[in-house]
């Protein structure tokens, strides 16, 4: 028999039932992205998924940027050594004559300045010529051994390492919509699901119910939002209406923040230059630039070669060579970022991810946000369960005491 005031009892249930759900599931998605540091002690200790996986995270990241999305070769490709060399001439010229002129001076004073002024200017202007030479053996040299120079997978997962705030905006700039309905879907969810429970409330009224069903509300809730925004893959009829997973149905408005923050925060030009510059293989690539100088400088002497050597000896113009080289060498890095501008027009990273993504199936696109959620999908969907448990009691103490 049901006993005096338990329609406020019933009123009450689906309410709280709401309130479960709906907090259950806003704690399971804040817990994907905070803290970014590990807070707590020993079991009671907690680190944001993203954060504490940044790593593995990064590197399915880079799986689907390089296996689906981007072939780093066929883009490099596109850039034009010509152009290349017509942005970075006038300044190496200019570092190039110097440099000549102040080994020369160093090292032989005296055969400098006997030299008659017109060989000079011949050498200047030979040497001027070699730049081209130089820029196009660079290019070369990249082109053909471009994933020992360019280590995407070390610049993507060195740059979410350092800033791990970062991966966590990656996602949530993808999939804001799919958390914000995780996270509000629970409102909805466990309002329906509490009506059932008002329903067995007024007929029974073990101690026991409310606290089992609130954790099955905490687990129904978070565990059919994730339905809700992958599954099904394709679309659907359902009656009248089309139905697909949430996230799937956005994949043109995905792809376009998706490709926008890679080219703007991870792959733009500056840090696709510098991780050739100072990645492990910049030493190699240091020695490639100094035999393409010292090619440059043999060249440039011409018929002067000889007199060169019969003037300060054989081994001196190695030296000299090799000393000009180095110098030189040292310049072109410093130089290379004059071709940001023209890198990031040609490689064009923003549409070219744009354009693969918007064109990858619905299982292989979902990879963009998946992941977050297969690395601790169990585990969030537990979370909800237990507090969802917790808060079972809270609203068994609720409605025993009215």
């Amino acid at each position: 028999m049901v006993r005096r005031g338990v329609h406020y009892e019933l009123a009450l249930i689906p309410i709280v039932t709401g309130l479960i759900g709906w907090v259950t599931n806003i704690v399971a998605v804040a817990m994907l992205f905070r803290p970014l540091e590990r807070r707590g002690r020993g079991l009671l200790s907690w680190q944001g998924v993203l954060p504490a996986h940044a790593a593995p995270m990064a590197r399915i990241c880079v799986q689907l940027l390089t296996g689906r999305l981007l072939d780093p070769k066929r883009l490099f490709a596109k850039i034009d050594p010509t152009r290349v060399a017509e942005i970075l001439g006038p300044s190496l010229e200019r570092h190039a004559e110097h440099i000549v002129e102040d080994v020369l001076r160093t090292r032989h004073p005296r055969f400098w300045e006997v030299l008659p002024r017109r060989v000079r200017e011949r050498a200047r202007e030979r040497l001027r010529a070699e730049i081209p030479r130089v820029v196009d053996e660079l290019m070369e040299e990249l082109k053909l051994d471009l994933e020992r120079y360019l280590d995407v997978e070390g610049l993507v997962v060195g740059t979410f390492l350092r800033d791990k705030a970062l991966l966590g905006q990656m996602f949530w700039g993808c999939g804001r919509n799919e958390f914000l309905f995780i996270a509000h879907s629970g409102l909805l969810f466990g309002t329906l699901l509490g009506l059932g429970q008002a329903a067995v409330w007024a007929l029974v009224q073990p101690s026991w119910f409310l606290p089992l069903t609130g954790i099955v509300v905490g687990w129904a809730t978070n565990w059919l939002a994730l339905k809700m925004v992958f599954e099904p893959l394709e679309v659907k009829q359902v009656g009248p209406m089309e139905w697909q997973g949430l996230f799937l149905r956005r994949q043109e408005e995905v792809s376009v923040a998706y490709s926008g923050f890679f080219a703007e925060r991870i792959l733009y030009p500056e840090a696709l230059v510098d991780a050739v510059l100072h990645g492990a293989a910049a030493p190699q690539l240091l020695k490639a630039v100094e035999r393409a100088v010292a090619h440059g400088v043999d060249h440039a002497a011409g018929p002067a070669k000889p007199l060169a050597q019969l003037a300060v000896g054989s081994e001196t113009w190695v030296a000299l060579k090799s000393d000009i080289a180095s110098h030189l060498a040292d310049r072109i890095p410093e130089e290379l970022r004059r071709v940001h501008d023209y890198a990031g027009e040609t490689l064009d990273i923003r549409g070219e991810l744009e354009r693969s993504l918007m064109s990858l199936p619905p299982a292989d696109f979902e990879q963009v946000l998946r992941p977050i959620f297969k690395e601790r999908e169990t585990m969030l969907i537990a979370v909800g369960a237990a507090l969802g448990g917790v808060a079972g009691c809270v609203q068994w103490l609720l409605v025993t005491l009215i």
